[in-house]
């Protein structure tokens, strides 16, 4: 079982808290090209990791947003994992957008696979 995220919003971007080193950290690692939503709605963005501080305020969002449950969760994270158990990861929508996303006018670049 993985861990969901906990999102917050982080004026026009939208804010994740994840655990450092689960999948969802890796492949944004890998990658920082996103895609949010579904079909027609999707838009594209980035990711970009978050300093220290920035993680530290994504964590009082979180505790503000979710109540309880949040610190709950965090104070478990932290007794495990330390600080550096959980990061912020702040997602730009619209950047690097370059295109429609699904559609007629969508055609696949050289590297697309239906696998």
């Amino acid at each position: 079982m993985t861990d969901r995220p906990w999102v917050v919003r982080d004026g026009p971007a939208l804010g994740i808290l994840i655990a450092t080193r689960s999948p969802l950290a890796d492949r944004l690692r890998a990658g920082s090209r996103i895609l949010v939503g579904e079909g027609t709605t999707a838009l594209r963005g980035r990711a970009v990791f978050l300093d220290a501080e920035g993680s530290v305020r994504y964590r009082i969002a979180v505790v503000d947003k979710y109540g309880l449950p949040a610190a709950l969760g965090l104070a478990r994270s932290r007794l495990r994992h330390g600080l550096a158990g959980t990061v912020g990861v702040r997602l730009v929508l619209g950047a690097g957008a370059g295109g429609p996303v699904v559609g007629s006018a969508w055609r696949p670049n050289w590297s697309y696979s239906l696998n």
